[in-house]
């Protein structure tokens, strides 16, 4: 809750300590009332999120709290979350924020919004990582390439067990957001996470690593029109769009990741599931793989490829 700057009860929906203030029954029907002129479905629930994301509280918070005071520049940021969802912006961008496995991150149009299968992946990382290396002292150096928002960095320097992470980004404005993050979320940390600037692999050449992890972009650019608006309008091409069909990016990390990883080490990759096959067995003609295999996600795509390093 430390974004409260200080909540009060009131007995009514229309009472108020401030003149510009409103309780968040009040808050969130006036925020509705934006919302549902613009089309936004369960516009109720969606300005209750929007109030909790700005408290930095769970959802139920805002339904269990309804008398509690929303002070004047919570709604002031509140009204403009809306107005910004009612032409079309992701909920994540308009609050500021989304919520990560354990962590509240930042982000904005400067970075991917984080997916709820990227959390699957931080998963199936954690548990192969465990059972690898469960006699070692630590897990040794891991690799987030195309970090982005930090997401999958800074959930394993929080839930691993690593000597260290290192994230790198092409976009120097998505490490500016990945390092605000890391400041979030310092405390929660049980190591060190350092950003490089750079193309996939090139800012780690001189690294040694147990795990490689990426999302990479992977949508073909013929592909991009046919993505949903909230993606395609908002979301940076960058991190989105690779060539060579969607496979460029993905071809290079497997191809030049064998050079860092150790010996048993994981390569863990995000995939599109239309093209979990083609990198399956690109990662098993490379050669320098073996344990090659594909993972589902929540709703049963297939979504990620996992290789150890021969």
């Amino acid at each position: 809750m430390s974004r409260i700057v200080s909540v009060s009860k009131v007995g009514h929906a229309s009472a108020s300590v401030y003149d510009t203030s409103l309780n968040v029954l009040a808050a969130v029907e006036e925020l509705a009332l934006t919302l549902r002129a613009a089309g936004v479905a369960d516009p109720r629930r969606t300005s209750a999120d929007v109030v909790a994301a700005l408290l930095d509280v769970p959802r139920s918070w805002p339904t269990m709290n309804r008398d509690s005071t929303v002070e004047p520049q919570i709604l002031d940021a509140a009204r403009k979350a809306a107005r910004r969802i009612a032409i079309g912006e992701p909920f994540a961008y308009a609050v500021g924020s989304a919520q990560f496995r354990h962590l509240n991150l930042k982000v904005d149009s400067r970075v991917l919004i984080p997916r709820p299968e990227t959390e699957v992946l931080v998963s199936e990382i954690l548990e192969r990582m465990n059972s690898r290396f469960k006699s070692a002292d630590s897990w040794g150096t891991a690799v987030d390439i195309g970090t982005g928002s930090g997401a999958i960095a800074l959930s394993l320097a929080s839930e691993g067990e690593f000597d260290r992470v290192i994230a790198t980004d092409v976009s120097a404005d998505a490490l500016d957001v990945a390092r605000s993050n890391a400041t979030r979320t310092v405390s929660a940390r049980k190591c060190d996470v350092e950003f490089r600037r750079g193309s996939l692999i090139a800012p780690v050449r001189d690294v040694t690593a147990t795990l490689l992890v990426s999302n990479p972009p992977y949508i073909a650019f013929s592909e991009l029109e046919a993505l949903p608006r909230s993606v395609r309008d908002w979301e940076p091409p960058l991190a989105l769009v690779s060539g060579h069909d969607g496979m460029a990016a993905t071809e290079k990390i497997v191809a030049d990741g064998s050079k860092i990883l150790v010996s048993g080490g994981i390569l863990a990759l995000e995939v599109d599931e239309r093209r979990a096959s083609l990198v399956s067995e690109l990662v098993m003609r490379h050669g320098g793989y073996r344990e090659v295999g594909v993972r589902l996600d929540l709703a049963g795509r297939e979504r990620f490829v996992f290789a150890s390093r021969n």
